[in-house]
C-alpha cells in the first residue's frame, strides 16, 4: 500500500490534461461560492467532491486532486485490508497463495485508478492571490466504469462454482476476495451492491462439503530438485488436500524434474534450464491429468536460481492446478 500516494497523485495530475472540461471562475471574497467552504454539501450525493488550493489554478487542480485521491487512499486501504482478513479466515483450509493477497490490492488500485480518470475540475474561485479549485468525481461514473470488472468476476466464480470441482474452488475464493475489494471501494461512494450468482456463503458451504469428503494424494518424486516434489505437497495441502507419502490413496501424483546447467559467457553468474513434469493417475493407473513446466534462470549461485525458479513453479503449479483433475 505505501505506493498508493505517489500512483493516485500521477494519475490525477496527468487526467488534468485529459480532461478539456470549460471551467467555471468566479472571483472575489465577497463572491466566494458554497463549494470553496463546503465542497460535500455542495456535491451533495451524486459526487465525491474535494477542494485544492494553490497560488494558479494549475497547482489548485492539482491539490483538488491530490485531496480526492486521499480519501480513496486512506478508506480503500482500510477496506482492502479488512477484506483480506475476513477471506483468510474464512478460507481456512484454503489458505491463499502468495500472489492472491497481492493480486486483490492490485485489482482494486486499478479500478481505483480507472475511476480517478473521471475526476473534472470545473469550477474554480480566485481570491487575490488565493485560487481555488474543485475535483468532482460522478457516481454515475464511478459505478458504470466498476461493473464490469464486478460482472466478469462474478460470470467466473459462478462458473468455477458450478463445475462441481473441488480444484477450481480456491480459485473461485480468491476471485470472490478480489469481488469484495472491489465492492467496499464501491460502497465509499455510497453505492450498493450488484446482484449475483454465486455467494460468499455458497462458496464457504461448497468448501465444507469437500472437507468433509477430503481427497487424499499421494506425491512421488522421481528428480534432482527435491524441493519440487516438496512445494507440490505443500500448495496441495495448502489447497485442501489430505497429502500423504504412502498406504492408501484416491489419486496419485508423480513429480519428474530435470535440471541442466548451461553456458553463460558472464563472469559471477550462472545458467540454468529446469523442466518438470506433473502425471496424475486414479488407483487404476490410468492417467487422469498433469502438466510441463519449463524455466531457464540467470543467477549469482545455483541457490539463487534454484528460489527463483520454485516461486515461478508455484504460481504456475497454483494456476494450473485444474489439468491435473485432482476432483
Amino acid at each position: 500500500m505505501q505506493l498508493w500516494p505517489t500512483i493516485l497523485l500521477l494519475l490525477l495530475l496527468s487526467s488534468c490534461a485529459s480532461n478539456k472540461t470549460t471551467s467555471e471562475i468566479t472571483e472575489g471574497a465577497g463572491n466566494r461560492p458554497q463549494w470553496v467552504n463546503d465542497p460535500a454539501e455542495f456535491c451533495g450525493d451524486e459526487k465525491l467532491c474535494a477542494v485544492g488550493e494553490g497560488i494558479s489554478f494549475i497547482r489548485a487542480e492539482g491539490e483538488a486532486r491530490k485531496n480526492l485521491a486521499k480519501i480513496f487512499k486512506v478508506q480503500v486501504s482500510g477496506t482492502t485490508s479488512v477484506t483480506q482478513q475476513t477471506s483468510s479466515v474464512s478460507s481456512a483450509d484454503f489458505l491463499e497463495s502468495a500472489g492472491v493477497t497481492e493480486e486483490v490490492e492490485i485489482s482494486t488500485r486499478e479500478a481505483v485508478d480507472e475511476v480517478l480518470e473521471g475526476v473534472v475540475t470545473s469550477k474554480k474561485h480566485q481570491e487575490g492571490s488565493d485560487v481555488f479549485a474543485l475535483a468532482e468525481l460522478d457516481k454515475i461514473t464511478a459505478r458504470k466504469l466498476i461493473k464490469p470488472r464486478i460482472e466478469k468476476l462474478d460470470a467466473e466464480i459462478e462458473q468455477a462454482y458450478e463445475s462441481g470441482r473441488r480444484s477450481l474452488l480456491p480459485r473461485a475464493l480468491d476471485l470472490d476476495a478480489k469481488r469484495s475489494a472491489l465492492q467496499t471501494f464501491l460502497s465509499i461512494l455510497g453505492i450498493p451492491d450488484f446482484s449475483r450468482g454465486v455467494t460468499h456463503a455458497q462458496l464457504l458451504e461448497k468448501k465444507a462439503q469437500f472437507d468433509a469428503d477430503p481427497r487424499i494424494v499421494l506425491v512421488e518424486d522421481s528428480g534432482r530438485w527435491q524441493a519440487v516434489a516438496e512445494t507440490v505437497a505443500g500448495e496441495l495441502t495448502t489447497l485442501g488436500y489430505k497429502v500423504v507419502k504412502k498406504g492408501k490413496h484416491h489419486l496419485k501424483v508423480n513429480v519428474e524434474n530435470s535440471a541442466r546447467r548451461e553456458y553463460l559467457n558472464v563472469k559471477g553468474f550462472e545458467r540454468y534450464h529446469m523442466n518438470v513434469k506433473l502425471t496424475a493417475t486414479n488407483t487404476s493407473g490410468e492417467v487422469v491429468g498433469g502438466m510441463a513446466f519449463e524455466r531457464t534462470e540467470n543467477g549469482r549461485s545455483l541457490s539463487q536460481i534454484r528460489a527463483n525458479v520454485l516461486e515461478d513453479f508455484r504460481e504456475y503449479f497454483y494456476d494450473q492446478l485444474p489439468g491435473l483433475q485432482l476432483d
